[in-house]
C-alpha cells in the first residue's frame, strides 16, 4: 500500500547470525545477486583483512569478542544509548547518539507534507532506514 509502519528494516543491529552462523557470508548456492559498481558480480560477502577471507575466523573473532570480559564490563553502556536515558534528548546529544531526524518517529508529519515527490522521498527513507 506504501504507507509507512512496522518494517524489518526498523531494527539496525546484528542479528545472532554475525556471531554464530559463517554459512551467513557465503553465496554457496551460487544466487545472481547482481553486480557491482566495477561490473564484478556479488558472490561472497568481502570481509575485513585481518580474517584471511575466512567467514570462519570472522564470526570466531566476533563471538569471541561478543563474550568478552570487555563487553561484560560495559554492556551497561549501551543499553544506556539504545534503550536508556542516552537515547533521545541532551543526555543523548552529550554521548553523541543523535541521528538525522526522519529516524525518530513522530519528528515528520507526512500528511503535512503537500510535494508529493518529497512525501515519496520522506516515505521511501523511512520505509529503507527504519525508525525509533
Amino acid at each position: 500500500s506504501g504507507e509507512v509502519g512496522y518494517v524489518l528494516q526498523d531494527v539496525k543491529e546484528l542479528t545472532p547470525e554475525w556471531y554464530s552462523c559463517p554459512a551467513m557470508f557465503r553465496n554457496s548456492n551460487k544466487l545472481y545477486l547482481g553486480k557491482m559498481q566495477d561490473q564484478s558480480v556479488v558472490g561472497d560477502v568481502v570481509l575485513p583483512p585481518w580474517s584471511m577471507q575466512d567467514a570462519d575466523i570472522f564470526v570466531r573473532v566476533h563471538r569471541r569478542a561478543l563474550e568478552s570480559e570487555y563487553v561484560s564490563r560495559n554492556l551497561h553502556h549501551w543499553i544506556d544509548l539504545i534503550f536508556g536515558a542516552k537515547q533521545t534528548g541532551p543526555a543523548a546529544k552529550e554521548a553523541v547518539n543523535v541521528f538525522y531526524y526522519l529516524t525518530y518517529e513522530g519528528r515528520v508529519d507526512l500528511h503535512a507534507i503537500t510535494d508529493p515527490l518529497q512525501q515519496r522521498s520522506t516515505r521511501a527513507q523511512i520505509s529503507n532506514f527504519g525508525q525509533t
